[in-house]
């Protein structure tokens, strides 16, 4: 090829050493222009590809060159002969979306990107859908390696002679695309040959991409399958609408991967949109614009909050806690915090001096706690209905008289009068056994309500108003004193330990920088790479057999050759010696520990403070306390003299 093409204005230009080589065409460097480079097709294109580039140079403007590199000139290799190629504007210092919304290439190659980052990358990304429709034209082919990602977060596609343009009225198709990329309702086709495409298409493309940078990369349709015939094959989800973060994904038969961010994470409105972008209704249209998403993502990036924990913890306010803390505690993490560099500086904490001024503080006077033992009490009568112990005895004297009365007079009724008698006496024990009864649960339950109410506030005196609340507060206080006399030590021990984990950490490293989706997997394809993704495995240091069985579609041959190629990797590994225990190794350990002793510094030095708040607040709580505590000691007293009457 003629080193030297011509502009469309006929123009020369010197074409340069070769940068990049795809499927139809290469990229060279153009050594006169400093930000453009050339796109030359392998063969000429056909004369409708031709008028479409020709048209598309000819209408690119400020704003499509602010999100697209858009064609800005078609290059001929005569002056009016064929169009060979174009120039468009050069895409630097840019790497492709899924190196930043993909945790494991975002720790290696954007480590201090947090998720404000990734909700302007998202926002940069939806403005570049919003400019593209703008003109009229569909993007068409959506995929990850379509739009590149500055580390201002600008975005900028490629790509853009694949869009489907429209040219005042005539329509340049776009015949390709990604299985994992396409809407439900285009699963069915076969191939994209003649097919027009529509913004509401595009917007499927566009908030997927946007729940991969919001989400860690996971796909919508990836997750744990909840009946059989689901999960096989993630194009078939797709074309079911088998959304696994949507409301009702019981019923679409998925639930969330494991360890997954939970779309709870996002306010209800942008929930709301992936589920109309993912479901049913939007199939038939409905899809959230681009310009819908922009405002959306505007509004939130105005609405979030930073977690005291950690400075890489952004996360929107309408949450009560940090989910990323949340996740941690599950054992993933998103955002590595890589800290500061490790400087020592005097704090002027002495432990002598404020321990010292902690046994300084006196505890508060033993409370003296009323008790019911003692307390007069008159007891409560029982009703007048009621006879009482006494009145039975006269019942009895009443029956026995009679009886002996008949028998003196009858001695031939002795069988009879014995009978009576005892049934009379028995009838006299039980006249007010019944009510008796009644009366008796009553009053026990009054008792054991009185006791448990006298009891819960003899706790809180104790707690609040006594040296028993005063010395677990100085217990916690000598809890951290012996911590903080403890952290010399382990640290010490930690750094040491570098030394004996140095092959393990150094493996792990290694492991961490060896990426699934830019391996050769035999059987692995880039779809069954997605499914991997969306379960938070992406490098070699994520395969493990028990995380890779809970992916659908991993029986034993393919969990088998991932563990294979894992080995592999293991093998090219080379232990370095030298580096066992880094000076970064040694700063990250200095760092925690100089923030645990900067916590307990602080929680001493106030320790002699709230010592004396407690006292105080013992005082007030003890003038609070006197008038409730003797009303119970009463209450207790009286249920006690009420339940022994009956």
């Amino acid at each position: 090829m003629s080193k030297t093409l011509y502009t469309s204005k006929g123009n020369p230009v010197g074409i340069g050493r070769e940068i990049g080589k795809g499927g139809e065409g290469s990229v060279f460097e153009v050594p006169s222009l400093a930000n453009q480079v050339a796109k030359i097709y392998h063969k000429a294109p056909d004369s409708k590809k031709q008028a479409k580039l020709s048209f598309m140079s000819s209408t690119a403007d400020a704003a499509l060159l602010k999100y697209v590199a858009w064609p800005q000139e078609t290059l001929h290799l005569v002056p009016g002969g064929p169009v060979l190629g174009f120039l468009m504007p050069k895409v630097s210092s840019r790497d492709p979306v899924h190196m930043v919304y993909s945790p494991a290439h975002r720790r290696q190659g954007y480590p201090k990107a947090a998720w404000d980052f990734l909700l302007h990358v998202a926002r940069n990304i939806a403005s570049s859908f919003e400019t593209v429709h703008g003109h009229g034209h569909i993007i068409g082919d959506v995929n990850q390696n379509s739009f590149m990602v500055g580390r201002d977060s600008t975005v900028v596609l490629i790509d853009s002679d694949s869009f489907q343009v429209n040219a005042k009225g005539t329509l340049h198709l776009c015949e390709v695309g990604v299985p994992h990329f396409t809407p439900p309702e285009l699963q069915s086709l076969s191939s994209f040959n003649g097919f027009t495409r529509t913004t509401n298409h595009d917007n499927f493309g566009l908030a997927l991409l946007l729940f991969h940078v919001l989400f860690g990369g996971r796909h919508p349709y990836s997750g744990v399958p909840l009946r059989s015939g689901v999960g096989d094959a993630l194009e078939n989800d797709i074309k079911n609408f088998r959304y696994a973060y949507a409301r009702d994904n019981q019923a679409r038969g998925f639930s969330p991967p494991p360890r997954s961010i939970p779309i709870s994470s996002l306010p209800a409105s942008l929930e709301s949109m992936f589920h109309q972008a993912f479901t049913e209704k939007g199939a038939t249209g409905a899809r959230p614009s681009a310009q819908q998403w922009v405002a959306s993502l505007d509004a939130l990036r105005a609405h979030l909050r930073k977690c005291s924990a950690s400075s890489m913890h952004v996360y929107p306010d309408h949450l009560s806690g940090c989910p990323w803390c949340a996740l941690e505690r599950q054992g993933v993490v998103y955002f590595v915090d890589l800290g500061a560099t490790y400087i020592p500086t005097p704090s002027g904490f002495v432990l002598t001096r404020a321990w010292a001024l902690i046994e300084a503080v006196p505890a508060p006077p033993l409370y003296n706690i009323p008790q019911p033992v003692g307390i007069s009490v008159t007891p409560k009568r029982l009703p007048n209905d009621m006879p009482g112990d006494g009145t039975v005895v006269v019942y009895r004297i009443i029956v026995v008289a009679i009886a002996l009365a008949v028998l003196a007079t009858v001695p031939a009724l002795a069988l009879f009068v014995l009978i009576g008698g005892l049934f009379g006496w028995a009838m006299a024990g039980n006249a007010g056994s019944a009510a008796r009864n009644v009366e008796r649960v009553n009053r026990r339950k009054t008792l054991e309500t009185a006791r448990q109410n006298y009891e819960s506030l003899v706790a809180t005196a104790r707690r609040d108003a006594g040296p028993d609340g005063f010395q677990a507060r100085k217990a916690q206080l000598v809890k951290l004193k012996e911590e903080y006399e403890r952290l010399p030590v382990e640290e010490k021990k930690e750094i040491e330990k570098l030394q004996l984990t140095a092959h393990q950490r150094q493996m792990q490293s290694f492991l961490e920088k060896v990426f699934i989706d830019s391996a050769n997997i035999s059987g692995i394809g880039p779809t069954r790479k997605a499914a991997l993704t969306s379960f938070g495995i992406e490098t070699a240091a994520d395969v493990n057999r028990k995380r890779v069985m809970q992916v659908r579609g991993f029986g034993e041959a393919l969990t088998s050759t991932l563990l294979d190629w894992r080995a592999s990797c293991e093998r090219r590994f080379q232990f370095n010696p030298a580096a066992a225990a880094s000076p970064l190794d040694k700063n990250a350990i200095q760092i925690k520990f100089a923030a645990k002793r900067a916590a307990l510094e602080s929680s001493l030095s106030a320790g002699p403070v709230e010592l004396q708040k407690f006292c105080q607040s013992a005082m007030a709580q003890q003038t609070a306390l006197k008038p409730l505590l003797e009303a119970a000691a009463r209450e207790v007293a009286q249920a006690e003299a009420d339940f022994q009457l009956v």
